[in-house]
């Protein structure tokens, strides 16, 4: 009835926990059947979901890998320990691809609650129909978590790719979503020549149009080989600025840095002070005879800009401040990422996963890598220029 949505809703609402049964990887609390507490055992295997998929299973692969190791499936577990378990989900005892993706895209095992990802389409014949993200009831916070958000928002950012996998469906192909075409845009794609030779190339070219694209080939040696470089530069570039950042903190310089940017903000602050008082008395003036009307709107005018200008600086300045208030240091999620990279010798799909964002290919066989953290590195390499110039340029 409408009255028990709306108690359903309300309770979803308030972070109580209102499913039948608890999902995989939790129980319900003995004394309080709408929260919800880690069951260490099944816990295990949800993270082992999670890794496995980062380091390059598939799902099909991960749901073999458990079926084969005698990992019971989250119905069987639930049989096994004596907890209520859905009917409808014991049809099917083993473990499937479509189970895997359930886990590794329900937020609940963040810590947050996630409800309302599915209802009855129809109550005659109870059929089951998703919802969309966005009429999800989620509340943060309501639980301990299984999955941090980074590892979590890692495995949403994978399951949005394009992950062909080897001829057994067992391991994600290294490159597999992570090439486009620098021209049309469309993904590069895995091909496999004479003597089982791994090329890539432009998916449009090969099944579309060869007239609407050229094919951008490029063979699987060469194309590893500079993207491993590219991180290399990366991790290279990354050490370089933990080692100046460290420097930086370290020097007596900051904090002359430090009270020089007060002095300057202090000055422009009473210069805009100032303007703002001979702002303010223009139009007495006016009214007093003392300049004309023309006149009164010249220097309104004059002094607005002059205020906008000494604004701009004072904002810039401001946020000069402010980065050198907060600073960086060695913890830098940006800089930790590469950093544990210092010895990579070759590639995998975790590193991949972690550091990159896409790999253009061109049609003359050249790459460019677009790195994640590339506005952290970027706000970390304005960081140093300010902590390494012994003037600021200020305008105004």
């Amino acid at each position: 009835s409408k009255k028990i949505r709306q108690v359903f809703d309300y309770k979803r609402r308030n972070g109580q926990y209102i499913g039948a049964f608890a999902p995989y990887g939790y129980v319900k609390h003995p004394k309080d059947k709408h929260r919800l507490i880690v069951d260490p055992d099944a816990a295990e295997n949800v993270k082992l979901i999670f890794t496995m998929l980062i380091q390059g299973s598939s799902k099909r692969a991960i749901a073999l890998y458990l079926n084969e190791h005698g990992v019971p499936s989250p119905s069987a577990y639930k049989v096994q320990k004596g907890l209520p378990v859905s009917t409808r989900g014991y049809d099917d005892p083993m473990w499937g691809a479509r189970m895997i993706h359930s886990i590794l895209t329900n937020p609940t095992y963040t810590g947050d609650l996630a409800q309302g990802r599915s209802r009855v389409k129809s109550y005659k014949v109870h059929q089951i129909e998703a919802v969309p993200r966005e009429e999800w009831v989620e509340v943060a916070g309501t639980h301990e978590a299984i999955i941090d958000y980074e590892t979590f928002d890692k495995v949403q950012a994978l399951l949005q790719r394009d992950t062909r996998t080897s001829p057994k469906g067992r391991e994600v192909h290294l490159f597999s979503g992570f090439l486009k075409c620098a021209d049309c845009g469309r993904a590069i794609t895995r091909c496999v020549g004479k003597n089982n030779n791994v090329y890539y190339s432009c998916s449009t070219y090969k099944n579309r149009s060869r007239t609407a694209c050229t094919m951008h080939s490029i063979k699987h040696e060469r194309l590893e080989a500079a993207v491993l470089f590219a991180v290399q530069h990366q991790v290279h570039l990354a050490v370089s600025y933990s080692e100046i950042v460290t420097q930086i903190n370290s020097a007596p310089i900051k904090k002359s840095q430090s009270y020089r940017l007060d002095d300057l903000i202090a000055a422009k602050e009473r210069e805009l002070t100032k303007i703002t008082r001979y702002k303010q008395s223009l139009y007495q003036d006016w009214k007093d005879g003392e300049i004309t009307q023309q006149e009164y709107r010249d220097m309104k005018a004059d002094y607005e800009r002059q205020t906008s200008d000494i604004s701009a600086v004072l904002t810039r300045l401001n946020a000069e401040r402010a980065e050198l208030a907060n600073g960086v240091d060695n913890e830098h999620p940006a800089l930790v990422a590469f950093m544990k990279y210092q010895n990579i010798e070759a590639l995998n799909r975790e590193i991949l996963v972690e550091l990159v964002d896409y790999i253009k290919v061109y049609e003359n066989g050249n790459i460019s890598v677009k790195f994640k953290f590339a506005d952290e590195l970027r706000k970390i390499a304005e960081y140093i220029e300010i902590n390494t110039t012994e003037d600021t340029a200020v305008a105004g």
